[in-house]
């Protein structure tokens, strides 16, 4: 699929946040391929704190917690299906949990931004992790979309 079949918007609401821009084109067109997708594809990424993340969790999700990543897709829209392109739908990500998760597990901030956001696409196309099954599925998905990028934990 050519590079112009894929679109991101990205927001960041966090001055010190990194966009690794270069890299999520890499790993959406990693995505599409993995997936089969005919249609150019769009995603769009917002860039947050821990407030608003909180805030949004407990809205959405019932959980009264910072969580580092949410994904709203666009699947069951039927707007969004007559399009001429895939909306795959909207990443959620909070800056301050891929920086502390990336201390924790040891590795860059590249690598967990990066990781996160292939979790996230992944979570778009209607994958979860809820049990164990679940789990194993999406995490060799997203290894599978993940592993070509080389980012080591040092990168």
């Amino acid at each position: 699929m050519e590079k112009q079949n894929l679109g991101l918007n990205i927001i960041s609401h966090i001055k010190r946040a990194v966009i690794y821009k270069e890299e999520m084109e890499q790993i959406l067109k990693n995505f599409v391929e993995y997936f089969g997708i005919k249609k150019p594809v769009l995603v769009d990424v917002t860039i947050i704190g821990p407030k608003l993340m909180k805030r949004l969790n407990a809205e959405y999700r019932k959980k009264d917690y910072v969580t580092d990543i949410l994904s709203f897709d666009f699947r069951d829209d039927e707007l969004y299906d007559a399009l001429p392109f895939l909306h795959l739908g909207e990443l959620i990500i909070c800056w301050e949990k891929v920086e502390r998760q990336a201390k924790q597990f040891n590795h860059s901030v590249r690598r967990e931004f990066c990781y996160l956001f292939t979790h996230g696409l992944v979570h778009l196309k209607g994958y979860d992790h809820e049990v164990e099954e679940e789990r194993i599925e999406m995490n060799n998905i997203v290894d599978a979309i993940f592993k070509p990028l080389n980012i080591t934990r040092e990168d």
